[in-house]
């Protein structure tokens, strides 16, 4: 491989640059919405973030993600990986990837710890300071909320609340600076978006499986353009570029193991969830018309036409929430198509390279050990003078050549 000609495969981004305000939903403007209604599983903008993660963990749970089976974004160290774990991690999948392939196909303990080790591997690779930093956020959010909820009940119930009025103005304060240093560390992995954009993701359903993808991305493309490196400076160096080859295929499957990850929970557990919100919502919408059918009292009825509206709100929001979760899902799944196909390039090239290789190594050892043979020379024997006998020879055919004739 010459320098400058080395792999080039482009990993693409799971949403053009530019787009991260359209891919990221203003959910503030929709969680607003819905927290009018205060729903239980959205009691106020920010309270729902925890009541909302404990609904949408248990809902998990129902779909048998136990504790093995976390997600890569809750799994993902507030860190990014430095390169000698990364390609630990990354070694021993290609290892259990050639255990798998050296062993019975059908053999499902070699792919299930495949899979195991690719889901673990993922998580290295999707960790980033940004994700700690997100869960500071949200953190912080959910404290704010949990005191704004303190404060009107303190106010409901008369006490003064002056004292937990300036503990929420200086929680206010904390969420702000965390949210602020968020953006700074999405920006770290060539991110850049607005606070308020920040705020989204915070508050997104699966805000952390967006900032995961994101993470994955940078950290990989990071990992390749430090391999290519190595590659340019070893160009004649074997090892490197098996190892380069083997690595670069066994990235790509991580990329796809995030990304398929993303598509299935959108599938399995946030739409799901939304279905169930929005059926739930329509059958109350129901029952309260078929109520206020019935009523005379002014009171009860107009209750019963707040509880319309909000629920039309709700109805209309789960719509557009639905929708969001649909055109990414879109998205990522035509990322995850590229990715699978470059994977698939990249699993030929590496077996190519690595085949490729082996001959020439042969090659190489038939041409040693042949020319070693051809080498080889007959040992010399001692030569033979007979000078004794060479005199012998010589008095004998003296005498007789002096006998007389008969």
């Amino acid at each position: 491989m010459l320098a400058g000609q080395g792999p080039r495969h482009h990993l693409e981004h799971p949403f053009q640059p530019g787009s991260s305000m359209r891919f990221i939903l203003p959910i503030i403007a929709l969680a607003a919405l819905i927290a009018y209604q205060r729903p239980d599983w959205v009691r106020s903008m920010d309270g729902g973030l925890r009541d909302a993660a404990s609904r949408f963990g248990d809902l998990g749970a129902m779909a048998g993600i136990g504790p093995e089976r976390r997600s890569t974004a809750e799994r993902a160290p507030a860190r990014e990986p430095d390169r000698a774990s990364a390609l630990h991690a990354l070694g021993r999948v290609a290892e259990a990837q050639q255990d798998a392939q050296a062993a019975d196909i059908q053999d499902p303990t070699a792919r299930d710890r495949v899979q195991a080790l690719l889901r673990s591997a993922a998580a290295t690779m999707a960790g980033s300071e940004a994700m700690g930093e997100l869960r500071r956020m949200q953190d912080a959010r959910a404290r704010l909320a949990e005191l704004r909820e303190r404060v009107a009940a303190a106010r409901i119930g008369g006490g003064n609340a002056t004292e937990l009025e300036a503990q929420l103005s200086q929680a206010g304060t904390e969420a702000k600076r965390l949210t602020d240093d968020f953006v700074a560390k999405l920006a770290g992995l060539g991110v850049q978006i607005s606070g308020y954009a920040a705020q989204n993701i915070g508050i997104s359903v699966n805000g952390d499986d967006v900032l995961a993808l994101l993470a994955a991305y940078a950290n990989v493309e990071k990992l390749e353009a430090e391999l290519r490196g190595s590659v340019a400076q070893s160009q004649e160096n074997e090892a490197v570029l098996r190892r380069y080859y083997t690595i670069h295929a066994t990235l790509l499957a991580v990329l796809e193991t995030v990304q398929s990850e993303v598509v299935s929970r959108i599938d399995n557990i946030y739409l799901p969830r939304l279905e169930a919100i929005d059926r739930e919502t329509r059958e109350l919408r129901q029952d309260a018309q078929a109520r206020l059918r019935t009523l005379r009292d002014a009171g009860l009825r107009t209750s019963l036409e707040t509880n319309l509206r909000t629920q039309e709100l709700t109805t209309r929001a789960t719509d557009l929430y639905r929708r969001h979760l649909q055109e990414q899902r879109g998205n990522l799944t035509q990322a995850l198509d590229r990715t699978r196909a470059a994977r698939g390039v990249a699993d030929n090239t590496a077996r190519t390279a690595t085949l490729a290789m082996d001959v020439a190594g042969m090659m190489r050892n038939t041409d040693r050990d042949f020319g070693a043979v051809m080498g080889l020379r007959p040992p010399l024997v001692v030569p033979f003078e007979g000078e004794a006998l060479r005199r012998e020879f010589e008095g004998l055919s003296r005498r007789l050549g002096q006998q007389p004739t008969s």
